[in-house]
């Protein structure tokens, strides 16, 4: 068969044929590049990698100025997660032909992977002085300013031409869907997810492996507060498929169950998924497959609920929270307050996570003041508990609870009461990097046994396979408990100054890949979690147990 017969056979999708037809070009003319070249790349295509690699080096070794074959070889090797090869590959590629935009794109797209974001941009932006209609470098630089932020206008422009010259491309579809709900235009959003599912139902990550473990079938919707999984489920020994739920859009329930030896609900925030996870939860049980975090309990996990269901944990202190309307709580708060709640308050916009719309306020006036500029939304009220220690600073600690196994994943330290991991000065202050590490080494020199117990006993009252948990023991010896939620945000440190966390990290996504496989292969419960979140008495028995007082 001839190289243009080949390149038909490629162009038409046909790979197993193109592979057998490859390997025979390959063995008759074994110093000719074409017969190699075409192996690999119908290896590439079926999921082969590691035979693809071995192809791709042979054409390479008789062919080593041809810029597509190092492109390829950069493929293999990203796909088998060598992520400094692939770059070594792509680079050659430029080396051999320095107007490749094919090269420019890949290259872009591995270094915004590897979070060397200026480096991508750079290959995006030199991509399109050689080619101003790379709708594939439009998409990547939009996505990129939109994850640098402050350049929204310069990201919907690019994402917009993107679309316009690729009206399929249903990627860059749902990022400008994310770009638009982000800056308030929720009409053009929901367009663009509805075209996006339209145009390709299923995203899908293939396994960083030949051949998938089982296939995980992730059920997402734009503004609900969704469970950031990048990282959990990212260069992972098992297929993702990302699919948006839409509550007047049927669905192919054929299609998904094929696709779903397991599934994850994503819509992780009850407030602002309050509208979608009843169609979620219609959904996840029509399908009938093994879930992580079922749409029906993260409907029971706002703030309100978590702070009743937990209260009587001990060893724990719960501050008092309740969701109030704006209008009632401005009231309120006009009319001398609430007689359960005392000043000092904190009050924060429903939903809201990351210390935004968020403050502690002294007296009611100030409280009135605050809801006075959202008067239409909800309110979170919640007692607020001084947690500082003794030498004045606050510390917050988060555990991430995977199929009821309790992990450490950062710990806090700030000299205000409002503390989160980037608002701190720990890059500047190494005795607080060295805290935190020995706390992540060993938590129980911070917690001590029945007060990890009860930090259990808070995550499994929620029933959920994957949460976190958010407390610090005050100076009573009590574990403050600020939240529990499976919104909370899970990534590996490029920082070289934090890398020491990554060990620890690591671990919480080896528990979440392994509470996935064994659900994969029948695991019939969620996640090691009751399926009846217990009440606040098996709780406080759980908890006497752990202390030896039952």
């Amino acid at each position: 068969m001839t190289a243009a017969e080949m390149t038909a056979l490629a162009d038409a999708g046909r790979w197993e044929l193109l592979e057998a037809e490859a390997l025979a070009a390959a063995a008759r003319n074994p110093e000719r590049a074409e017969g190699w070249r075409f192996l690999g790349r119908a290896r590439l295509q079926l999921g082969k990698w590691s035979e693809a690699l071995e192809a791709l080096a042979a054409a390479a070794m008789l062919a080593a100025e041809d810029a597509e074959l190092h492109i390829d070889l950069g493929q293999a090797f990203y796909r088998l997660g060598r992520e400094q090869e692939a770059e070594a590959g792509y680079r050659r590629a430029l080396q051999c032909d320095p107007r490749s935009v094919k090269a420019l794109n890949n290259l872009g797209a591995l270094l915004s992977d590897l979070g060397r974001l200026a480096e991508a941009a750079a290959n995006f932006q030199r991509s399109l002085e050689i080619d101003p209609d790379s709708d594939f470098a439009l998409h990547c630089l939009g996505a990129l300013m939109d994850r640098v932020g402050g350049h929204d206008d310069q990201a919907i422009a690019f994402l917009e031409r993107s679309i316009a010259l690729n009206p399929g491309g249903a990627d860059a579809c749902v990022t400008l869907g994310n770009v638009l709900l982000r800056t308030g235009d929720k009409a053009g959003s929901a367009s663009m997810f509805r075209r996006a599912r339209e145009l390709r139902p299923l995203i899908s990550w293939r396994a960083r492996k030949e051949r998938a473990d089982f296939s995980a079938l992730l059920l997402y919707a734009p503004g609900s507060g969704c469970t950031p999984v990048n990282y959990l489920v990212g260069k992972a020994p098992y297929d993702c498929h990302f699919y948006c739920v839409l509550p007047d859009a049927p669905h192919d329930l054929d299609l998904l169950r094929a696709k779903a030896d397991v599934v994850i609900n994503t819509i992780a925030d009850a407030d602002y998924g309050r509208e979608i996870l009843p169609f979620a939860r219609d959904l996840a049980e029509r399908l009938g497959r093994p879930t992580v975090n079922t749409p029906r309990l993260i409907m029971d996990t706002d703030r309100e609920s978590v702070a009743r269901r937990l209260a009587g944990i001990p060893f724990c202190r719960i501050p008092k929270s309740a969701r109030l309307a704006g209008a009632a709580l401005m009231e309120a708060a006009q009319s001398g307050g609430i007689d359960a709640f005392a000043v000092p308050l904190l009050v924060r916009l429903a939903g809201n996570h990351g210390g935004d719309d968020f403050e502690k306020l002294a007296d009611w006036n100030a409280v009135a003041d605050f809801v006075a500029r959202r008067p239409e939304a909800d309110y979170y009220l919640t007692q607020y508990a001084d947690y500082r220690s003794a030498d004045g600073f606050f510390r917050k600690y988060r555990f991430i609870s995977v199929d009821g196994e309790l992990l450490p994943y950062h710990l806090a330290i700030h000299d205000d009461w409002k503390v989160h991991h980037f608002r701190t000065d720990m890059a500047n202050r190494e005795w607080m990097r060295r805290e935190e590490e020995s706390f992540l080494k060993n938590p129980r020199l911070v917690f001590d046994e029945p007060r990890l117990a009860a930090l259990r006993a808070a995550a499994a009252s929620s029933g959920l396979g994957y949460c976190g948990i958010d407390c610090a023991p005050d100076r009573d010896g009590l574990v403050v408990l600020f939240e529990t939620n499976a919104s909370m945000l899970v990534h590996d440190e490029k920082d070289q100054l934090f890398a020491y966390k990554n060990p620890y990290i690591a671990r919480i996504k080896d528990a979440f890949g392994a509470m996935l496989a064994r659900l994969a292969a029948g695991g019939s419960d969620e996640a090691g979690a009751a399926a009846e979140p217990p009440g606040a008495a098996s709780l406080a028995a759980v908890c006497r147990a752990a202390a030896g007082d039952a």
